[in-house]
């Protein structure tokens, strides 16, 4: 049997073969799904673009070429969600600023953090929530490209290499990137109280 890489995979989706596809939807859709809903803070939203993006990896998986497609899909839904963006108002570019609570019905704490929050002390859990409150806060501050840079290096994990791929940069202007959205997000956080 064929090793599933990357490359395997695409291959067969092109000679027609649905399990595929399938299988590189299994791979890579959790951690796509993951980053647009930190994107848009906005899981309806987030999963639009999520389908959008693999609709454009399904239709033009011909033009995938290389062995890891982890920074194709990212850039595909990089550019689905800077379009979806565009096309908002203003006003309404990215929705950081809403309740870490579930009163919208879009923000709702997975089952396990439920769980664990049940256990946490009311005072300690209010603490987490105002922490969080802030760096959505002050994510949503950052221009575009940091924000973006810092989401796929923080939470998606990827290499500086993946991530000049998924935004069309080279690795040296992700650098800059993730320098300035780590200074800048330090003049806009609150020092920690016993620090200069």
């Amino acid at each position: 049997m064929t090793e599933n890489t990357d490359r395997n995979l695409v291959d067969a989706h092109l000679r027609g073969e649905p399990e595929a596809f399938e299988t590189l939807l299994g791979r890579y859709g959790p951690s796509v799904l993951g980053y647009l809903t930190k994107m848009t803070h906005n899981r309806d939203q987030a999963e639009d673009i999520f389908q959008e993006t693999f609709q454009r990896v399904h239709t033009h998986a011909d033009q995938f070429q290389g062995e890891n497609l982890k920074p194709w899909i990212f850039k595909i839904a990089t550019h689905a969600a800077i379009n979806e963006f565009r096309k908002a108002p203003k006003a309404a570019v990215i929705s950081l600023d809403q309740p870490a609570g579930c009163a919208d019905g879009h923000n709702c704490p997975a089952p396990a953090a439920t769980l664990a929050a049940a256990t946490d002390e009311p005072v300690e859990q209010l603490q987490r929530d105002e922490k969080r409150q802030m760096v959505r806060q002050s994510l949503a501050k950052l221009p575009e490209k940091q924000r973006i840079a810092l989401i796929l290096n923080y939470y998606q994990k990827m290499t500086y290499k993946e991530i000049a791929e998924s935004m069309g940069c080279s690795v040296g202007a992700v650098k800059t990137h993730l320098f300035r959205a780590l200074k800048r997000l330090a003049t806009l956080l609150p020092q920690p109280v016993g620090e200069p």
